[in-house]
Order: C-alpha cells, then sequence, then structure tokens
C-alpha cells in the first residue's frame, strides 16, 4: 500500500471528523477509487473506536444515466432513502472521482435542475447540518489528464495539495479573519475587473481541514445588495452537469447578475443556470483561496477554490455560517486566479491595500504567504 494512502486515512478520520469510538462512519465513494484506498480508511475507523456501515458506492456513467429524465416522484423517493442513511451516520466521509468529468454533459437541462432543487436543494443541506463530513477527491487518470499531467505527476501534485499542516493553516488564519470581520467595503480590481461589495456584519469563516481537502480558504458573504461592477473569471470552471465554460464574465448591480458572458462555452447555458431560481443570480460567498500546496488550477472546483493567490465569488446559495439571507438551489463556485502569472490584481479592504498579486501586504497577515503557508 502507499504509504500517503496511510497518511490521507488519518487525516481524514483523526484530524477532518474526529472519529471517536461507537461513532457510525458512512463511507460515500465512487468505483475509481482504489480498494486499498478503503481498506486504510476502515482500518483507521476501527483504530479509532468507530464502526463502518454499509457503503455507498457511485458509478458516474450509471448515476448519469439515471438522472436523465427524472421525475420529482421518483427524486422524493431517492432523496428519502438517501436521508435515513444520512441521518444514522455520526460522520461521512466522501470520495469523488471521474473517468470522464463530461460524464453528466448529455443529461437534459431540465432534469439536471429538477435533481438539483430536490437532491442538492434538500439532502445536502441536511446531510452538512446533521453530520461530521468531510469531501475529497481521487486522482484518476482522468483527472491527471484534465489537469494536464500524467498520472504519477498528478498524484505527488495530489498528495503535496492534500497533505499540508492543517494545524500550522488553523493558526496563520486568525489574522485575517479578524481582519474581515471589521470590514466593511470590500474591492477588487484585476484585467476587465472592478467590483465593489460589502461583508459588514457577515462572519469569516476558515477553511483548513475539516470539510474539504484540500483545505485552505477563508469566506464570508457579500451584502445581498451591495455589489455592483464586473468580474472577469480567468479560470476554466466545469459545474456538476458537466458543463464547461472559459472566463466567465458578470456585470452586476445592486447585487444581482443582469449581464453574463464567457469566452469559451454556451452562454445560454450560463443564463439557464442563473435562472434555476430567484436567488441565483444573486451572490452567496466570497472566499480567498490560501493553500499554496495547490499549484495551479485544474478544473475542479475542490483544487481550484483553494488555489493560493486566488478568490471566488459565487453565484447561488449562502452559508449557514456565513449567511446574506441568499436561499438558492444554485452554488457556482468560480474562480479568479491573481498571481502575477495569471494577470495579477489587487483586492482593498475599507481602501486600504490587503492583497497584490495573490501576496498578502499587511505584515500580520504575511504569515499566509508561500513559503510560511
Amino acid at each position: 500500500m502507499d504509504p500517503r494512502f496511510k497518511k490521507l486515512a488519518k487525516l481524514l478520520v483523526g484530524y477532518s471528523t474526529q472519529v471517536g469510538k461507537g461513532d457510525r462512519v458512512l463511507l460515500q465513494t465512487s468505483t475509481t477509487t482504489p480498494h486499498q484506498m478503503h481498506v486504510a480508511l476502515v482500518e483507521e475507523v476501527r483504530r479509532a473506536g468507530g464502526v463502518m456501515m454499509a457503503p455507498q458506492l457511485m458509478d458516474e456513467r450509471l448515476s448519469a444515466l439515471c438522472q436523465a429524465g427524472c421525475t420529482k416522484k421518483q427524486l422524493a423517493a431517492d432523496a428519502a432513502a438517501y436521508m435515513i442513511k444520512m441521518l444514522a451516520a455520526d460522520v461521512r466521509i466522501a470520495f469523488r472521482g471521474f473517468d470522464n468529468i463530461m460524464e453528466m454533459s448529455h443529461v437534459p437541462p431540465e432534469d439536471s435542475k429538477r435533481h438539483n432543487q430536490i437532491i442538492t436543494g434538500l439532502c445536502m443541506e441536511e446531510a452538512i447540518e446533521n453530520t461530521r463530513w468531510v469531501l475529497t477527491r481521487w486522482p484518476t487518470p482522468a483527472f491527471a489528464q484534465l489537469a494536464g499531467m500524467s498520472t504519477a505527476d498528478f498524484e505527488d501534485f495530489f498528495f503535496n495539495a492534500v497533505l499540508v499542516d492543517y494545524k500550522a493553516m488553523t493558526a496563520s488564519v486568525q489574522p485575517l479573519i479578524k481582519l474581515m470581520q471589521r470590514t466593511d467595503k470590500v474591492q477588487i480590481l484585476g484585467p476587465d475587473t472592478e467590483l465593489s461589495f460589502s461583508i459588514k456584519g457577515i462572519p469569516a469563516v476558515p477553511c483548513t481541514g475539516l470539510r474539504n481537502i484540500p483545505d485552505g480558504e477563508v469566506y464570508t458573504a457579500p451584502v445581498r445588495d451591495s455589489m455592483n461592477g464586473h468580474i472577469h473569471y480567468n479560470t476554466v470552471t466545469i459545474t456538476k452537469s458537466g458543463q464547461r465554460f472559459g472566463g466567465v464574465r458578470f456585470e452586476i448591480k445592486d447585487g444581482k447578475i443582469i449581464n453574463a458572458a464567457c469566452d469559451d462555452g454556451d452562454v445560454n447555458l450560463i443564463n439557464e443556470i442563473l435562472d434555476t431560481d430567484e436567488s441565483a443570480r444573486y451572490f452567496g460567498e466570497f472566499a480567498l483561496g490560501i493553500n499554496w500546496g495547490v499549484t495551479k488550477t485544474v478544473g475542479d472546483t475542490l483544487f481550484d477554490e483553494k488555489v493560493g493567490g486566488s478568490l471566488h465569488l459565487t453565484p447561488g446559495m449562502c452559508y449557514d455560517d456565513a449567511p446574506n439571507g441568499n436561499k438558492s438551489a444554485v452554488h457556482w463556485d468560480i474562480i479568479l486566479d491573481q498571481r502575477a502569472e495569471h494577470g495579477g490584481g489587487e483586492i482593498y479592504f475599507d481602501g486600504k491595500p490587503v492583497r497584490k498579486d495573490g501576496l498578502f501586504l499587511p505584515k500580520k497577515l504575511h504569515g499566509l504567504n508561500p513559503p510560511n503557508n
């Protein structure tokens, strides 16, 4: 067994979910995750005193076939069965993987929308609230191809990104949290980007290894109707439905996206996403990436939103611990990489420069710059 499997299992069980004696642990995994990784996880859970529930195994191709043509009645039954399992669990540990990241792209948009409203909008909210959970990907050959890397090189990239010192990150992020929590106005500048909004009164929440792996961000939310300006994201985004867009651009007035465009992709599909419900055109999250182990964007949000020097502004649902009142079935993280080699950019808090070209400027925040973090 690759010794990194055991290190990852120890991280997920001992640090991220803190499994203890008698905890019921539900493994939600994919057919693309190797058996030895599952074995390492089960052994670590038992070592911690937990018990394993029967796993939920997902096949992406079969899931896509079944999602096409889904009905509200069928999804209600799926949701009920899903909820029974999740409500019985104390801990959920999820692996996601794919042989083809575009597998869901043939699902008709109306079916994808219906599925997201019922399964994502209802079940996942309950799952987040009622279990200790952690989610990670698996470095499949298809994932490596998406990242433009060999499988061996991408496995090294993956483990370098996920096996960081989250305890040290937790300590170094505290000054940024305090700064954000006393900030009112945020201004973001960059190539074809000029945007301002308020985060006054909304908590800043650190993400340092307890939910997503890899981790490394601090998020809050914009005051719902405060955002004005435009933003031109400089990365590729692939939706849960397998739709791919490059260089998404939004114009925003009083918090609402009034115009959407993209450099690559079908803008009509973007508008379908934004029209899922009334709140999908408003933003539910603003976050800064602080994990310098994630050295490049790879076309997967779980990794890309953590890139040190990046930010993401997310149309749709806000999180309950950073609420701005925006409830939606959509939560679409799109990343703007502000490192110098990707065009650079600046962030101001209450008129004072906080980050330039991805690097934090105030001395108290230097611990978040490489190679310290």
